[in-house]
Order: structure tokens, then sequence, then C-alpha cells
């Protein structure tokens, strides 16, 4: 006797890919994972930035900007300023980048580190409940900015934000 063997049966796996709207009234969208602890400086730089960005475009709650600046500095105080006026004015802030951000670092000490990054801001737009752009500002060339990152209570944040942007 003599048995065929049994050819293996694949069932094709549906995938769906999900994408993060640019914006949102809703606080349907959660924020990105926060890496804020070790020594990879240019993944810690890139988290904290994602955090900010949807800070902008998805929960513009001042109380939460010190999850991601420090206390007490310049940038706290300004950035609190501006998620204030998105709130109030019920919008959200976008941006769009042309090139990736090139991030260098240019010091480290266990307690702080500083970075340049080189950003292709395209254009920063504010966007009304309905969708519609409420203003823009394009951008030409690439934002050239000097960061310094501080540790606070075991946390890294943002500490002073240099940018000299080339606008239109």
């Amino acid at each position: 006797m003599t048995t065929d063997p049994v050819a293996p049966t694949t069932i094709p796996r549906t995938t769906t890919t999900t994408s993060t709207p640019d914006f949102s009234f809703d606080d349907s969208v959660p924020p990105p994972k926060l890496i804020n602890t070790g020594t990879n400086y240019v993944a810690i730089l890139k988290s904290l930035s994602a955090y900010g960005n949807w800070l902008a475009a998805h929960r513009p709650d001042p109380a939460l900007v010190s999850t991601i600046v420090a206390g007490g500095t310049k940038e706290n105080e300004l950035f609190k300023r501006d998620l204030t006026r998105l709130r109030d004015n019920n919008r959200r802030a976008t941006e769009q980048l042309g090139d990736p951000t090139l991030y260098t670092i240019l010091s480290a000490r266990p307690d702080a580190f500083s970075a340049k990054s080189v950003e292709d801001i395209r254009v920063h737009r504010s966007i009304l409940p309905t969708g519609k752009i409420g203003n823009e500002v394009r951008y030409t060339g690439r934002t050239t900015s000097l960061i310094l990152v501080v540790l606070v209570h075991n946390r890294w944040h943002f500490a002073a934000y240099d940018a000299q942007p080339s606008m239109k």
C-alpha cells in the first residue's frame, strides 16, 4: 500500500496595514512609543520629536509637555504656549518633511547630551476641525538646529532647541 504525501496546506494570511492620520480631534490616536532612557541618543531624539509632533497634531494638552521637555526651561514655556493656543483655537499643527532628519551627536555626558539636527521641513500647517488648512508656512532649504537634552528623574528631556530655518 502506498500513500501519497499530503501536500501542506497554507491559508493566505490577511494583512492589514493601518496608517496613522496626520491629525485628529477626537483623542483616538495613541501616542508614539516614547524612548527616553538609555544611550541610543539618535533613537531618543527621534522619539522625543515624534512625541512632540503627536502632541501638536493629535493631543494639544499643555500638561503633557513635561513628558518630553524639561520643566523650568524656555522650551517648556514656549511649547506649552503653542499647545495652549492650538487647544484654545481648536486647531492642530502638522509638518511635512522632505528627506528624513539627520542627527549628529556633538557631546554626551551621563546627565546631558547635545546634538545637531538637519531637517528638510517643507511646510507647517494649522488644521481646522473640518480638515481644512487654516494657515500654512512653506520652507525652502534645510533647517539646522542645535539641541540640548538633559536627564530629569532618569528620563531624557529636551532642554534647549535653537533652529535656523530657511523660509520662503
